[in-house]
């Protein structure tokens, strides 16, 4: 397997060429679970249906009669998509831009892929995500340029490299440090993109529910009570918002136990028939209901069974108890794959010793 990342990093090749026979064999088996993709209706059809609608702008001509080109494109859209964190909002994307046929090589370096994805800088300000999409564009600036002129950079840069489709990961780190006047010039900037009478690109905007209200309502005045331009509104308008919802029981449980059934029998595993009553919803529990979450623990539950004395056949619920434990540090108490009542757990807690102890230590520990 030394041969994987072909002429990368040589770092890499080394660690690879490091490992055991038995490390690389867990390795291969992983990334074979790992490649097991859930796709459902509500998430992945429906967003990929919205880009490839959102790329056919593109190539709308304004005046049938003409060629396409410059001053003959229709405006384009942004897609902007939210949801919890561990929802899968980066991976679904990235299948989704992937699976395009006019995306080869997307998020590989020196592909020559027509999209581009750059996580957006905490804390962001207008020139900090300026500044990093050059980076991500291959065209590193000074800090010391004004706002207006590195963003000038960042559109020639795009139509230089042909890129059709930029992807904003983690927009929401605008809302950190951001004040009323850099939001306004940020969704400025945005609609820029999208207007670009020369190169109009599609925008997909991902991050938390939290970056909602950097589209809803109205400017607010400045303090004077002068109003401000509608760059909500205009944003807003030239979007298409998706929503990615958190998983319920028992709605979800069968789709779930058919996935992780799937990532065990590619690691040569079978699973209990009533895996659907007995361990699924004690999973989706303890990813707070987000399906990235989930099939993370469901990932780390089948390292666990691989790494057994000997080796599981079957992946059972004591898998997932070893690997919780391993990713949280909290003890059999306050484990939802152990305690019998697992619906009063909260699973946001982490090194937390019983049901009551960790609480009251955090408590006595404030006091002081």
């Amino acid at each position: 397997m030394s041969d994987v990342f072909g002429s990368g990093p040589e770092a890499l090749r080394d660690l690879l060429d490091a490992m055991s026979p038995a490390e690389r064999e867990r390795l291969h088996v992983m990334e074979l679970v790992k490649s097991r993709i859930l796709k459902t209706p509500d998430r992945d059809d429906e967003t990929a249906e919205i880009f490839r609608k959102l790329l056919a702008d593109l190539v709308t001509r304004i005046d049938a009669s003409r060629d396409l080109g410059p001053g003959n494109r229709s405006e384009t859209r942004a897609l902007v998509l939210t949801g919890r964190t561990g929802a899968g909002k980066s991976s679904m994307l990235s299948r989704t831009i992937s699976d395009h046929p006019a995306f080869p090589g997307f998020g590989v370096p020196a592909s020559g892929c027509r999209a581009v994805s750059v996580l957006t800088p905490s804390p962001c300000n207008p020139k900090a995500l300026a500044l990093e999409i050059l980076r991500v564009l291959g065209f590193p600036m000074a800090a010391e340029r004004p706002v207006p002129a590195i963003w000038n950079r960042v559109r020639d840069r795009l139509e230089f490299l042909g890129k059709v489709v930029l992807h904003l990961d983690e927009i929401h780190n605008v809302l950190e440090t951001a004040n009323k006047r850099e939001l306004i010039q940020i969704r400025t900037l945005l609609k820029g993109f999208l207007v670009s009478p020369t190169w109009p690109v599609v925008l997909v905007l991902s991050g938390l529910p939290e970056v909602i209200p950097f589209f809803e309502g109205l400017n607010e005045p400045e303090e004077d009570g002068t109003p401000n331009a509608d760059t909500k509104g205009e944003v807003r308008r030239r979007a298409v918002f998706v929503g990615l919802r958190s998983l319920m029981l028992p709605l979800d449980a069968a789709m779930t136990a058919a996935a992780v059934t799937d990532m065990a029998g590619v690691a040569g595993m079978g699973v209990s028939a009533d895996i659907e009553v007995t361990l699924v919803p004690r999973l989706i529990h303890a990813a707070l209901y987000e399906l990235g979450t989930t099939m993370q623990i469901a990932h780390e539950a089948i390292g666990q069974a691989f790494d057994a004395k000997p080796r599981a056949t079957t992946l059972g619920i004591e898998h997932f108890k070893l690997a919780y434990r391993a990713r949280t540090g909290c003890s059999d108490a306050a484990n939802p794959f152990v305690v019998p009542n697992w619906r009063k757990v909260d699973c946001t807690l982490i090194l937390q010793a019983t049901g009551d102890a960790f609480p009251a230590a955090r408590r006595a520990k404030v006091l002081r």
